[in-house]
């Protein structure tokens, strides 16, 4: 180790910078040509390439003996900050405190041409400080929002440097040894700028995990559960209604005559259907009760610790308002009716059986005339309309 000079340690050290800026830029290159790119990938990509045309910047500057006419790693420090925080903001649909800080920005920028090199550090560590402060607010607030670990990784990396850059700028102060606060400095933004890397990789890929989660489990047009969804958000509620003897009700949905909407006005018409009774019956169930869209025009209600009786008055309300709200699209009205067929069952719980006992109710509502509600449960067949109920 005591042979590596001084100029090799830089040489080494720069290396490594451009293999962390490089795999970055790799990431953001892959990910933005996807057809979904997580929300600031353009100006983390910004902060990436800025960043290292900074941190070159350093290294020519340690190594040459002839100074520079201007402090270009103090100005890279203050605008990849700004940047940095700007793009953290956009993260975390966070957009307050941009023209303030811009405005610091730009002063603090123009001071390299007018401060020594004593007081220009003490300017941009402490507008280096005031951006990675919000920037450690922005990727703390949203890491607590979506549980991502990797904006708390980043949000850490804030904090080091809202720590370390006073404690180099009071070493300049007490000592008045600058290239030791420097080294400080470098140091520990250094470190700050790694766990970036690895915090925005890290979200990045989180973020993606979640999402294709969400695709296995949920309808995207609707937003509701689809049918894995729907097993994994019942499997508590079914092994609690097994182990108390509990009464479990399904209520099978299914749109009248959908086909006929999507000839008549359109399969954009008719995915604005779908949206509008997805909503209806989310609005219409109950916290405990659980909705997902389980074919075509098809949905399913999984109604836990409830008989037949109440699941019948849940779905006269819903076919009722169904019925009396038309959707308007572009100036026209399309009536919408849904036809409904309800199954109970007792303790121990076969989802699968359920649906196809709730669905055989629905074929006999479909076979009354539709806008029914039908129902089996090992008594007679219950239809029910708007005219008359039975």
């Amino acid at each position: 180790m005591e042979h590596i000079l001084p100029e090799n340690w830089a040489l080494m050290y720069f290396g490594l910078i451009f293999s962390i800026t490089c795999a970055q830029m790799l990431v953001v290159y892959v990910l933005s040509d996807s057809s979904n790119p997580p929300a600031g990938l353009g100006l983390y990509t910004v902060y990436f390439m800025a960043a290292l045309l900074g941190w070159i910047a350093a290294t020519l500057q340690q190594a040459s003996e002839t100074p520079m006419a201007v402090d270009l790693p103090a100005f890279a420090t203050i605008f990849n900050s700004y940047i940095l925080f700007l793009a953290a903001g956009q993260r975390a649909g966070d957009h307050r405190g941009r023209l303030p800080l811009g405005l610091i920005c730009l002063g603090a920028c123009l001071s390299v041409f007018f401060l020594p090199s004593a007081r220009m550090f003490i300017v941009q560590n402490a507008a280096a400080v005031l951006f990675f402060a919000g920037i450690a607010w922005q990727c703390n607030a949203r890491a607590w929002r979506l549980g991502n670990i990797g904006d708390a990784i980043i949000a850490s990396a804030a904090l080091m440097m809202v720590i370390g850059m006073p404690l180099a700028i009071y070493r300049l102060t007490v000592t008045e040894d600058l290239p030791l606060a420097q080294s400080i400095a470098f140091g520990v933004h250094s470190c700050a700028y790694a766990l970036v890397a690895i915090g925005f990789l890290a979200s990045v890929l989180i973020e993606y995990q979640q999402h294709l989660s969400h695709l296995a489990t949920e309808d995207p047009l609707t937003g509701l559960l689809n049918r894995r969804g729907l097993g994994d958000a019942l499997f508590i509620s079914l092994a609690h209604a097994q182990r108390k003897g509990l009464s479990t009700t399904a209520v099978m949905v299914d749109i009248d005559h959908f086909k006929q909407i999507n000839d008549s006005f359109g399969h954009q018409s008719g995915d604005q259907v779908l949206q509008h009774v997805a909503r209806t019956l989310d609005r219409l169930s109950r916290n405990s009760d659980v909705v997902a869209r389980v074919g075509g025009e098809e949905f399913l209600m999984v109604l836990p610790d409830t008989d037949t009786a109440s699941a019948r008055v849940l779905a006269e309300r819903v076919r009722l308002d169904i019925g009396e709200h038309p959707l308007l699209v572009d100036g026209q009205r399309i009536p919408v009716t849904v036809s409904l067929g309800v199954a109970n069952a007792i303790g121990e719980v076969d989802l699968d059986k359920l649906s196809q006992e709730a669905d055989r109710a629905l074929y006999l509502a479909k076979r009354g005339g539709r806008n029914q509600v039908a129902s089996v449960d090992n008594r007679p067949v219950h239809l029910s309309t708007g005219v008359s109920g039975a």
